[in-house]
């Protein structure tokens, strides 16, 4: 009696251990993707970010007041290339020269580049979650002409 009540429990057992597995397992593959994904969000805002500042860097070097100044569109352009692995366009990038407020003859550029992320997890149901977050970095300096 006693030892098939063991072979019971042993069968049981096994299941349980199957299930429980089960349930581990895809938690940890959507945690995992959902880390991946992070990452992912990370590196874009990092390549936004550097955009807006080598575009800021660029506009500042090349000021309304010196010999060759810098278009918006060649500012814009260098926002552009500077995020290599983001399809930003002219109307991600947007260039505005301000008066500086500790200077009044000279002014300054601010570069803003936004970006809209596509946050996409698998595997969760009951369909794969979509949803987008603006990415967004401001840059501002002094123009040196």
């Amino acid at each position: 009696m006693k030892l098939r009540r063991l072979m019971a429990v042993r069968r049981y057992s096994a299941g349980q251990a199957f299930v429980e597995f089960t349930f581990t397992a895809g938690a940890f593959i959507v945690l995992t993707f959902a880390i991946m994904e992070m990452a992912l969000a990370v590196l874009a805002y990092n390549s936004v970010s550097f955009a807006a500042s080598e575009a800021a860097r660029y506009a500042a070097a090349f000021g309304p007041n010196s010999p060759n100044p810098a278009t918006t569109a060649q500012i814009q352009q260098v926002a552009i290339t500077s995020a290599g692995g983001l399809n930003l366009t002219n109307s991600n990038v947007s260039v505005n020269w301000v008066t500086d407020a500790n200077l009044s003859t000279r002014q300054d550029v601010v570069v803003k580049v936004t970006y809209p992320y596509v946050v996409s997890i698998p595997f969760l149901w009951p369909h794969d979650i979509n949803s987008t977050v603006n990415l967004s970095s401001t840059s501002q300096i002094l123009a040196a002409q």
